[in-house]
C-alpha cells in the first residue's frame, strides 16, 4: 500500500502534462506514492495503462465532486490535492507529507508566472494573493488554504466529510472552515509550493471568472455568515453598492502594499481592479432578496 496518494481532479485540463511532469520529477507514481486524476481527459493528457491511475467520469464532474471520487479511490491514508492546472514544485511532496505529521490538515504556497501576459497575472494576484510563499508558516493558520495545494489525513477526511458538491466555487474554503469547526489544526507550509499555469488570457477571460464567483458567492456566504463579509460595508446591497468602487481599487493597491516583491507585478494592477469590480458587481447583482 502507498504511503500517499496525490489526487488530481482533471476538468478536460489541458495542463495536466505539466502537473504530471512536475510530479514524476519527485518519483511520483512510485512505490511510496500513487497518483489518481479523475474526471474527462478530453486533450487526452493522461497516459493510460501506465502507473498512473485515470479514473475516467461520464460526466463532467465539478470539483468538489471529482475530488471525493478521487479520496474514494485512493488507497493510502493521506491524500495531497494538486490541480491540474498547477505544476508542483520540487520538494512539494516531502514538505506537504512531513507537514501532516505534525497537523491533520496542511495547505501549501502558490505562485505563478511573474511575467507575460498581463491579464492571466493579473487573475493569479487577485485569485491567490493569499497564499504567496512569502507568507509565514503556521501550525495552525486562521487564513484561507486552498484545495489546489492541500495535504488531509484520512481521519480528518472521515471527520470533517466529503466536499460539499452543491457548492460551485468555493468548495475548498468550505471544507477548511469545516476542519476548524471540528477542532482541527489547519497548516500553511509555504515550503510546498504550486506553480498555477497563466490561464486567462484576455481581459473577457479574466471579467469571466470573476463574475463566476461572485454570482455563486452568496450561497458560500450563507453557510459561513460568520467568517466571510461581515463589516459594515456588506450591512446591506445599498450600502455595499456605494463603497464597492472604491473598495475594488484599494483592495487592489493593498495587494501590492503587502507584498513588496510584487513590484515588477504592477502593470497588472488595472487587471486586478477589473477582477474585483466584476466580483462586487457579481455578487450585487445576485444579491439574496431576504437580506
Amino acid at each position: 500500500m502507498p504511503d500517499l496518494s496525490v489526487l488530481i481532479p482533471d476538468l478536460d485540463s489541458p495542463w495536466i502534462d505539466r502537473t504530471l511532469a512536475g510530479l514524476a520529477g519527485q518519483g511520483a507514481p512510485g512505490e511510496r506514492v500513487e497518483v489518481v486524476v479523475v474526471g474527462r481527459d478530453a486533450p487526452g493528457r493522461v497516459p493510460r495503462g501506465g502507473p498512473v491511475r485515470f479514473v475516467e467520469s461520464a460526466e463532467r464532474l465539478n470539483p468538489a465532486a471529482a475530488r471525493n471520487r478521487a479520496v474514494a479511490e485512493a488507497r493510502s491514508d493521506r491524500f495531497l490535492f494538486v490541480d491540474a492546472d498547477c505544476r508542483p514544485a520540487p520538494g512539494w511532496i516531502d514538505a506537504l507529507a512531513a507537514a501532516l505529521d505534525r497537523a491533520p490538515v496542511a495547505g501549501g504556497a502558490v505562485t505563478f508566472p511573474h511575467r507575460g501576459n498581463r491579464w492571466a497575472l493579473a487573475d493569479n494576484l487577485a485569485s491567490f494573493h493569499e497564499l504567496l510563499p512569502d507568507r509565514p508558516a503556521e501550525a495552525d493558520t486562521r487564513r484561507p488554504l486552498g484545495s489546489l495545494n492541500l495535504g488531509v489525513r484520512r481521519d480528518a477526511w472521515e471527520r470533517v466529510g466529503p466536499f460539499d458538491e452543491a457548492l460551485t466555487t468555493s468548495e475548498d474554503h468550505d471544507w477548511v472552515l469545516r476542519a476548524r469547526r471540528e477542532g482541527l489544526a489547519t497548516a500553511f507550509v509555504p515550503a510546498a509550493v504550486v506553480e498555477h499555469a497563466a490561464v486567462r488570457e484576455s481581459r473577457q477571460a479574466l471579467l469571466d471568472h470573476a463574475t463566476w464567483y461572485g454570482a455563486h458567492f452568496h450561497r458560500f456566504r450563507a453557510r459561513h455568515p460568520e467568517a466571510f463579509a461581515t463589516g459594515p460595508t456588506w450591512a446591506s446591497r445599498r450600502r455595499l453598492a456605494w463603497t464597492a468602487p472604491v473598495k475594488a481599487v484599494t483592495g487592489s493597491l493593498a495587494l501590492f502594499l503587502r507584498h513588496p516583491s510584487l513590484a515588477g507585478c504592477l502593470p497588472a494592477l488595472p487587471g486586478v481592479i477589473a477582477f474585483r469590480r466584476a466580483w462586487y458587481r457579481a455578487v450585487l447583482e445576485n444579491w439574496p432578496e431576504s437580506s
